[in-house]
């Protein structure tokens, strides 16, 4: 087999799995599409399989990280090298951005077929159902979390290699991608409802540059107003993840235990400051008719007819 550059490795898993991954949403969201209208469970799927697919062509050159969060954890965790993250880092980001353009060239009739500005930025990064700060990176650090904490538990459990006559299997390298896979399928099914989880800065950052970059017809903002939530708070969550389970694999305590904590409490923190100070889409978030809020309470107030109880505004909790 030749060898290739772990960095060059990372570069073509990452651009393998953003063009199936985010391929796949457009597939979905696109207007006149032949999969348009389909649901949640298809971008899940297609983003596990996207994720098995780029591990396969890089992990025995590189270890299929494909994502900085991952690479992150696994250096906290000691079982890669510090001085390669940077590097694999980049290699992530452009791959992810090629990825990003084979998909515009792919579908490019149908941008100007799609009115809808929300779903073109979607098809690149991640655009929150309901649009907070503070809940947005919670559920990214939840996430990530437990993305590297479960790849590493999944990492010391496939060891085995099936020898023959005629027969050298290494089962690490068939059956580890496909569990990397199903593992993002279920945490996006289980957990992404609120972000569509990006669990991945590369995903988001390079895919969201080529919005900002590439001439989509009407394509409107890249909301970069929100692009450090899938980037800080997945890193916050993939270093906790690598730390924590070198504590509980190991039973090793860790400085970057305490620095994850501390940085995800500083993520969170932000998150709580930005809701009340920087913008937030207000497109992004979809009320139903029917859901009790404040702007229907006091609505409801301010046309009451004493056939009953009175409306009550609520206060917002702190998160909001």
């Amino acid at each position: 087999m030749n060898t290739i550059s772990p960095y060059l490795a990372e570069f073509l898993g990452t651009m393998i799995m953003v063009t199936i991954g985010c391929g796949v949403i457009a597939t979905v969201e696109l207007r006149r599409s032949k999969g348009h209208g389909d649901n949640f469970f298809t971008i899940a799927f297609g983003w596990g399989f996207a994720v098995a697919f780029g591990v396969y062509a890089s992990h025995a050159y590189s270890g299929g990280h494909l994502n900085p969060a991952v690479s992150i954890g696994l250096a906290a965790y000691g079982e890669f090298d510090w001085a390669m993250v940077p590097g694999y880092i980049l290699a992530q980001v452009a791959g992810a951005m090629v990825g990003a353009g084979f998909v515009f060239l792919n579908y490019l009739p149908h941008w100007k077929a799609t009115a809808d500005r929300k779903i073109k930025l979607g098809v690149f990064a991640t655009v929150p159902a309901i649009h907070n700060y503070f809940t947005n990176a919670l559920s990214e650090i939840i996430g990530t979390f437990l993305l590297v904490f479960s790849a590493l538990y999944v990492g010391v459990n496939f060891t085995p290699v099936l020898e023959g006559s005629e027969l050298a299997l290494n089962l690490n390298h068939v059956l580890k991608p496909l569990a990397f896979g199903f593992l993002v399928t279920v945490l996006v099914i289980g957990l992404g409802g609120q972000t569509g989880f990006a669990l991945n800065p590369a995903r988001d950052f390079g895919p969201r540059l080529m919005h900002a970059l590439l001439p989509i017809h009407g394509k409107g903002s890249s909301r970069w107003y929100y692009a450090w939530v899938p980037v800080c708070a997945p890193i916050a969550g993939g270093l906790m993840g690598g730390s924590f389970f070198k504590l509980y694999y190991d039973g090793q305590f860790s400085l970057f235990q305490v620095v994850g904590v501390v940085l995800a409490v500083a993520v969170l923190g932000f998150g709580l400051w930005a809701n009340k100070h920087m913008y937030r889409s207000k497109s992004a978030e979809v009320l139903p008719q029917s859901e009790d809020t404040e702007a229907t309470a006091a609505s409801a107030a301010a046309t009451y007819v004493p056939t009953g109880e009175i409306p009550v505004v609520q206060k917002r909790a702190f998160w909001e």
